[in-house]
């Protein structure tokens, strides 16, 4: 297969999983971003990259955000929200991480593949991305043209970044303003 329709491909699954979106689980992470005072994200290894941007956009646009376990990241408190990113919702450390912000009492979001996990069970709201991941037994889910969990690590990355134009607008922050907020030392 060409380079070019693995990509037509690829680019045609995530828009199956955006089809099938529930966009009320969506609206509620806009507006718990838009509550909390501090935003932290976490996830583990590609899911955590797509994070990592997404904290950086919502710096961008004038949001405290933070990534879990960076040297720089403050104290979780009572009014944060904590993002995690989880295609199955079973990262073990990603569940002592959350039962820890709960025990804070922060919010917690969960993004994932799975409605029912251990994860979802610790979390106020869960957005279901629903992509197949190899970590997950569901035969229910046709397998997609890309490896492991790369269908929904790209969902993940599609949608956080999809999530900025309407914060952009409720903070009032144009995206093209939000360059200003860009890194200089380059």
């Amino acid at each position: 297969m060409e380079i070019k329709q693995i990509t037509l491909s690829a680019t045609d699954e995530l828009r199956q999983i955006f089809e099938k979106l529930e966009e009320d689980q969506v609206k509620t992470l806009i507006e718990n971003i838009t509550q909390a005072d501090k935003i932290f994200v976490s996830g583990a290894g590609r899911s955590l990259l797509m994070l990592r941007g997404f904290a950086m956009r919502l710096m961008h646009l004038g949001f405290r955000s933070y990534v879990v376990g960076d040297t720089i990241t403050p104290a979780f408190s009572e009014n944060d929200l904590l993002i995690i990113g989880s295609g199955s919702g079973e990262t073990r450390t990603l569940i002592s991480i959350a039962i820890k912000a709960k025990e804070i009492g922060g919010k917690i979001t969960l993004i994932s593949t799975r409605e029912k996990s251990t994860l979802s069970k610790l979390s106020y709201d869960t957005i279901i991305i629903p992509a197949y991941t190899d970590k997950v037994d569901e035969p229910s889910q046709r397998k997609p043209l890309l490896p492991g969990g790369s269908l929904f690590e790209e969902a993940l990355l599609v949608l956080l970044d999809s999530v900025v134009l309407p914060l952009s607008e409720v903070h009032s922050i144009p995206t093209t303003k939000a360059f200003s907020f860009h890194a200089n030392l380059e």
